[in-house]
């Protein structure tokens, strides 16, 4: 990995984001920003992994960067076409180099949130909690990678077209195959975490009913969440008058 170039990506992105659009320095770009995702990404998933632990953190270590680079694939050759539709027809490799810029951007963003998650994982934050946490790191990540995105389409007609299309196909593949590969995290109250769980709903649907989980907001009033979930208290309406922490229904009740 190039430490000039990581340099670049983090402090001049549009120098970078200049460079692939030009087909300068493209090789350079490219190995520079797979180590970037290599690391960054690896290790954010292994602290989203710290969450359950043991095997785990080995495999959200590694899905965290198959689920970026899945997402680099299938965006790349829709990136390519969308910019020659909107008058930029590019080089294949210059667009591959530009989203390898972004994802190694991102990538490094989630490296540098990674010691606050832990702290805040360690620290005792729930399940649900750590789980909106870590989407939101994602979602500042994501616009880090969509900042030099954007600066790789450049000035001219149709700029902003082009961009708000990139981001369109850019949070839809990445959302949804981060979704395909989870569990990272891994419920407390699973006897055994899959490498890949069943596929159930999608995406978005997901983020919203996890948002309403950490509101103490549950979408199923018939049976409540296990209290295993939830090792600092049981929210409200399920836990117990006195508030007790670690109270929760009976096994009756279950």
């Amino acid at each position: 990995m190039s430490a000039a170039v990581v340099s670049r990506l983090l402090r001049a992105p549009s120098e970078v984001a200049a460079s692939c659009r030009e087909d300068r320095d493209i090789r350079a770009i490219a190995l520079a920003s797979l180590g970037a995702i290599a690391l960054g990404s690896a290790v954010f998933g292994g602290v989203i992994g710290s969450f359950r632990g043991r095997e785990q953190i080995l495999y959200a270590a590694i899905k965290v960067p198959l689920a970026m680079l899945i997402t680099l694939a299938l965006c790349a050759p829709a990136f390519h076409a969308l910019a020659a539709v909107l008058g930029r027809p590019w080089p294949m490799r210059s667009v591959i180099a530009l989203v390898l810029a972004s994802a190694g951007r991102s990538s490094l963003v989630l490296l540098a949130f990674a010691p606050v998650l832990w702290l805040l994982i360690d620290l005792g934050l729930g399940y649900h909690a750590s789980s909106v946490a870590a989407w939101l790191a994602y979602a500042v990540a994501g616009l880090a990678a969509l900042g030099v995105l954007v600066r790789g389409i450049g000035a001219g007609k149709g700029r902003w077209l082009t961009a708000v299309a990139f981001m369109a196909v850019f949070f839809a593949v990445g959302g949804q195959a981060a979704w395909i590969l989870r569990p990272y995290l891994g419920r407390p109250s699973a006897k055994e975490v899959p490498f890949l769980r069943a596929r159930e709903g999608g995406f978005s649907d997901a983020l919203v009913k996890s948002f309403r989980s950490a509101l103490g907001i549950y979408d199923d009033d018939v049976r409540p969440p296990d209290p295993s979930d939830y090792p600092h208290g049981y929210p409200y309406p399920y836990g117990h008058e006195e508030g007790a922490a670690g109270g929760g229904p009976t096994e009756g009740e279950r």
